[in-house]
Order: structure tokens, then C-alpha cells, then sequence
């Protein structure tokens, strides 16, 4: 048998957690006869099941004739991507829209100035078609970043919107990301749209699926399940590693450390401020109180405040005991005090 685990970002595994809950309120609001949101934005960690989330979502509504779901690149021009997808899936499906179109995105985006609004208007003629014909159109981006094509495509989405065109949109990205593109004084409908923040995955249920892949142990299941604290990427680092292996959980954590450093705890480390690695770095060394935290680094209670919540919704750190702040990544602790240096 092949192993049911993955360490390739992005792909959905054969064994997987699904997010019921959240990824389910995004389908039962776009399910509704008057939906009272049809933007949603997805935030999560590295590593969080951002990617394999929308598939969900993807595969859910690929399955209804009803509609059309386009998955678009957030570094390409997203309205040529539209137009070229549309047009492709309306043929595929038989469609009669009426249009003499064939062209790919490297064709409609050769004069940026002209055709720019010659790509919007057919966009707009084959959303009225297709809402003609009773159709939905879903579109998808992921790693969703504040660039020019995303603005105009974000711009024009709000049109089709007020215009009534049976449009959806989800987007995930890192928070980052999402609140740059949210914080845009033109994107302001953005800013309201209900984000959803990627919770750690149910240990039970991590307990339950590794007793059923592996035959082991009630205890040694749910050990394995309290190391990945949750972290969808660790999970399926375990997994894949106690496939490969079927070694003791202490001759798994070396291997274990080495692809959680390697594809996302180097990445996150870099990304976060000076101050966040600070504060990151005094809980690391077991400082968990925030009156002890404020004290060890000189600050107010108002910044940490402002870093908190920041670290929060970033997936670095949990907060959820009162006057408490510990690592929300499994064995980062052991990653910072390895090869991080920091001058408090």
C-alpha cells in the first residue's frame, strides 16, 4: 500500500482531518437561497490545511452542475485567468454563451492598457450570461497576496456584487497577507468579509486516525497525537514518517524536527518582527505568564497586547488560558533554543 501521509505542501492526503465546522459554514452560507456573505478569507500558518481546505470546498461544488468553479493564481492577471477559464469550462460543458472566444491569458494580457477593459467587459458579458442560464461561478485563489492583479480583480468582484452576478469568492492566505489586502482604502467591502482562522485539528480525532492507520495502541496513539499539538503539517509529518519506519516515537523526532524546520519553521521564524521573536523567545524558554513576559522584556501591558494578538492570529502562539501565552507549534521550542540567537 502507498503511504496515506504526505509532506508535499498543498496536496490533499489520502488520510486527512477534515475541518467540518469551518470549512462547513462557508458551504452552508454560499448554499443559501439569499447568502448573507459571498466573500469569505481563509487564514492560516504555514502549514495550517489552507490548501487542502479549498479543495474541500472546491470538490464540494465541482460536483453540482450548477456551478462553475474556477481556481485562479493570485501572480497572474486574474481577470484575463477568468475570462480564458469561463470560456474554456462553457465549451467543456456545452454551454451555448454566444461567444466567439478562444483565447488563453497570455493573449489577453498583451496591451495592459487597452485591453484591460476590453477583459473586464467580456468578464461581465459572460457572468450575464451564465446567470442567464442559472449558473454560479465560484472562484478560488490561495496564497492570496496585495498585489495589482488581485486589487483590480478584487475591485471588480465588488461590482459583479452590487450588479447582482451569481458570484462567490474564497481566498486564503497567510494573515499577513490577508490584512495588507483587507487594509487597502479602495477594498473596503474586503475588509468586512468574514475570515475564518484555521483552529489547531482535534487531538481525538488525530488519535483516531492514527489507531486506525497503524493498529497500535490507545496510548501510543494519542501520545503521537499530543506531539503534533494539532499542526496539520506535523501530523502528516508523523504519520508519513511512522509509515515509512514503524519506529518509536523517540527514533521518529529527529527526522521528525528536521522537515518541520525545514519547510516552515525557517520560513515562519523569518517572518516575524523583532519584538514577535522576543516575545516568542521568552516563552520558548518556558515564561508563560504575561506579567513575567512584560517584566523579562521591559514592556507595557499595551504592547504585548498589540503582539499578542498578533502572534495569535498569525498560529504562533495560543492564548487561550487567561494571563497565559505558549507556543501553538509543536517542538518550536526546541527549533528556537537550536539555531535561533536573540538579544533581549
Amino acid at each position: 500500500m502507498e503511504n496515506p501521509f504526505t509532506l508535499t505542501f498543498g496536496q490533499k492526503p489520502t488520510e486527512f482531518i477534515s475541518r467540518t465546522n469551518q470549512i462547513g459554514k462557508i458551504i452552508h452560507t454560499f448554499d443559501m437561497k439569499n447568502p448573507s456573505n459571498k466573500v469569505y478569507m481563509v487564514a492560516g500558518v504555514r502549514g495550517s490545511g489552507k490548501t487542502v481546505s479549498l479543495a474541500e470546498i472546491a470538490d464540494h461544488y465541482s460536483s453540482n452542475d450548477q456551478w462553475i468553479v474556477l481556481r485562479l493564481s493570485a501572480d497572474t492577471d486574474l481577470i484575463a485567468g477568468a475570462v480564458s477559464e469561463l470560456t474554456r469550462v462553457s465549451q467543456f460543458h456545452d454551454l451555448d454563451l454566444g461567444l466567439n472566444l478562444n483565447l488563453g491569458i497570455a493573449e489577453l494580457s498583451v496591451n495592459k492598457t487597452n485591453d484591460s477593459l476590453e477583459k473586464e467587459a467580456m468578464l461581465r458579458n459572460i457572468l450575464e450570461k451564465l446567470k442567464n442560464k442559472g449558473k454560479k461561478v465560484l472562484f478560488i485563489i490561495d496564497e492570496i497576496i496585495n498585489n495589482s492583479y488581485v486589487k483590480v480583480f478584487a475591485s471588480n468582484f465588488q461590482i459583479y456584487i452590487t450588479q447582482n452576478y451569481p458570484v462567490y469568492l474564497v481566498m486564503a492566505g497567510l494573515f499577513d497577507n490577508i490584512s495588507n489586502l483587507q487594509n487597502e482604502k479602495s477594498l473596503t467591502f474586503l475588509y468586512r468579509a468574514p475570515k475564518i482562522f484555521l483552529e489547531p485539528l482535534s487531538i481525538p480525532a488525530i488519535t483516531t486516525s492514527y489507531r486506525s492507520v497503524f493498529d497500535i495502541s490507545p496510548s501510543e496513539a494519542v501520545e503521537m497525537a499530543k506531539l503534533t499539538k494539532g499542526y496539520p503539517f506535523a501530523f502528516q509529518i508523523l504519520g508519513y514518517l511512522k509509515w515509512e519506519t514503524n519506529d518509536d516515537l523517540e527514533k521518529l523526532l529527529p527526522k521528525f524536527d528536521e522537515e518541520l524546520i525545514i519547510y516552515a519553521y525557517e520560513k515562519i521564524w523569518s517572518e516575524l518582527s523583532e519584538l514577535d521573536r522576543k516575545i516568542v523567545y521568552v516563552i520558548s524558554t518556558g515564561v508563560y505568564k504575561t506579567g513575567e513576559i512584560r517584566e523579562k522584556l521591559s514592556i507595557s501591558p499595551q504592547l504585548l497586547n498589540t503582539y499578542r494578538k498578533r502572534l495569535m492570529e498569525r498560529g504562533v502562539v495560543n492564548g487561550s488560558v487567561r494571563g497565559e501565552l505558549t507556543l501553538a507549534l509543536p517542538r518550536f521550542e526546541e527549533y528556537i533554543e537550536m539555531y535561533c540567537e536573540v538579544n533581549l
